[in-house]
């Protein structure tokens, strides 16, 4: 009997996707949900019952069962039930919209994408990542382990994000920007510029409001919100709203091609 452990119960979209990929393809002859909050332990979600927590992996059947990692609400959260999953040994199934096309695109292990995700050839999800419905993906982007891109969000041609990047929703990231491993970005934001590891930024232009642990590389970018909003320069901010808004309407025009 072959079957599909889920691991994390705070996200029933994902429980959704996994039953939609099943009834569609015939994946799995069972599906189980495992948490480890006892609070949450013998609900169902969808019809789906969760059984235990993570540790009920260590009965799973290796030859038999796939494993999908559902927690999303934090990046570290991400990173750290992958790590503990990982120990049990069980193949990780990645869990994918039928309807995305994912052609040319090279993805890792345990990835989640959901509905209405638009993916341009050449770009590269890294282990463990989830694309929420409706973002758009450049191409030849790359996105590190263990990222999370909110519903909406646009990653422009040939952007890095480093491992744990949260991009939040309708977010854009204007195109050749890096942005460093465990950094945020806040809703609806414009990113113009690139992002410092484990920086906080938001606004149009984002800005950077939490500097995080890497105080040499935060002065060497010389990006700092007070001199941003004092000295910053009207002509370069319009000029890169206007980036972001020709970069928008050609994703958004893609998109609706391929509609048509």
């Amino acid at each position: 009997m072959k079957r599909l452990y889920l691991c994390g119960a705070g996200n029933p979209e994902g429980v959704r996707l996994a039953l939609n990929i099943n009834r569609l393809q015939n994946q799995w002859d069972e599906i189980i949900l495992l948490d480890d909050d006892s609070v949450k332990q013998g609900q169902s979600i969808l019809g789906v019952k969760i059984a235990g927590g993570f540790s009920m992996l260590a009965e799973a059947e290796r030859s038999s069962s796939e494993v999908a990692n559902l927690v999303a609400r934090t990046t570290k959260k991400r990173q750290s039930a992958l790590n503990k999953i990982q120990t049990f040994n069980i193949p990780f199934a990645s869990l994918i919209d039928p309807d995305v096309d994912i052609t040319g695109v090279d993805l890792g292990k345990d990835i989640i994408v959901y509905r209405g995700v638009i993916f341009c050839a050449n770009a590269v999800v890294g282990e463990g990542s989830v694309i929420f419905a409706g973002a758009i993906i450049g191409h030849g982007c790359y996105i590190g382990r263990c990222c999370i891109i909110a519903p909406g969000a646009v990653i422009n041609a040939r952007v890095e994000l480093g491992d744990g990047v949260y991009v939040g929703t309708n977010a854009s990231i204007l195109p050749d920007l890096k942005i460093g491993s465990w950094a945020t970005i806040g809703a609806n934001s414009a990113v113009v510029q690139d992002v410092p590891s484990e920086a906080t930024v938001m606004g149009v232009p984002a800005q950077i409001i939490m500097a995080g642990n890497h105080d040499k590389e935060y002065e060497s970018a010389h990006i700092n919100v007070k001199k941003q909003q004092d000295s910053y320069p009207s002509m370069v901010l319009e000029g890169g709203l206007a980036r972001l808004r020709q970069a928008q309407e050609k994703y958004i025009n893609a998109f609706r091609k391929r509609r048509v």
